[in-house]
Order: C-alpha cells, then structure tokens, then sequence
C-alpha cells in the first residue's frame, strides 16, 4: 500500500514538472547587461551614496565591472536627480498622525565614453505607505528606515531593467 502511495506521488510530481516545461515557464533571473555597460563608470550626485553603492551592486550582480576612473569606462551612469518626499496620508481626531507615504524618485542617463547617449535621462518613483504610532517611535523609525532601504533597492532594479533594455534596441 505504501510503495502505491509513493508512486502516484511520483507520478503527480513528474505530471507537474512537464507541464511547466511545456508551457515555457522558467525562473527570471536578472536581466544580462548590454555590452557597452561591462566596464562602467558611476557619476552620481554624491559619491559615495547610498543609492551610488545600490547602482554599483545592482552592475556588479549582473557581471558588470564598476570602475573609479571615467577614462577606462565602456558606460557611464550618470545619476541626475534622487529626491525623498514623507508625506502625511491620514491623522486621527486630534490630529495624531496615523500614516505616511514616502515617495523617491531617481533620474538617471547612460551615455558611451564619447559622450554618446545610450539611453536619455530616464525618470523612476516609487511610493509605499506604512502606519505610524507615536507609542511606537523606536520601532516606526527602524521600519521607515527598511522602507526607504527597500524602496531604493526597488528603483535601482527597474533602472537595471530598462537600462538592460538597451541590449533589444
């Protein structure tokens, strides 16, 4: 009785593992990089930011070589604008805060060595809301933190995407 168990279990995997691969499915993994982006150079607005390190990791994940000097660079990416916005989104009574939005948008451009572009100034936002409790001031400030880090994190993969992009054009 058990030995049939195991095989229908087997069976029913196997019947699953074929029909994701007839259907295509795949993981999507990262998107590969044009090859005018291999060896490139980081222009930002500060230099040693944190949204500069996000670009420099996000390149350096998908094979690319990041370098300090602007005259040995394939590609420069440029980084034209980040701004932070922490709006107010709803107050109780008495006027308390309840939620804020926070709101960042990046501009970037990626041009060759020959000051070419190859791809004109893009601009990305992204917003996410969360709770705020005034009891809570420790714990809201640690969590507005890992929402602004994550925000960043998710800007740079969608410059990532449309910077890979390029490699269709």
């Amino acid at each position: 009785m058990d030995s049939v168990a195991k095989m229908i279990k087997l069976n029913i995997l196997l019947l699953v593992i074929a029909i994701l691969a007839g259907c295509g499915y795949q993981l999507r993994g990262s998107a590969s990089l044009p090859e005018a982006m291999s060896v490139t150079y980081i222009k930002g607005l500060r230099p040693y930011s944190d949204l500069v390190n996000d670009f420099a990791h996000a390149l350096r994940t998908r094979n690319a070589t990041v370098t300090t000097d602007q005259a040995a660079a394939s590609a420069i990416l440029k980084i034209t604008g980040n701004t932070t916005e922490k709006l107010v989104l709803s107050v109780d009574t008495i006027g308390n805060v309840l939620e804020y939005e926070i709101r960042q948008t990046i501009r970037f451009s990626v041009s060759g060595p020959d000051r070419r572009d190859l791809l004109s100034e893009q601009s990305l936002s992204l917003s996410r809301d969360f709770l705020y409790t005034s009891t809570d001031v420790l714990a809201k400030a640690r969590e507005e933190k890992l929402v602004r880090q994550t925000l960043q994190e998710n800007l740079v993969n969608l410059a990532m995407l449309r910077i890979a992009s390029l490699k269709q054009e």
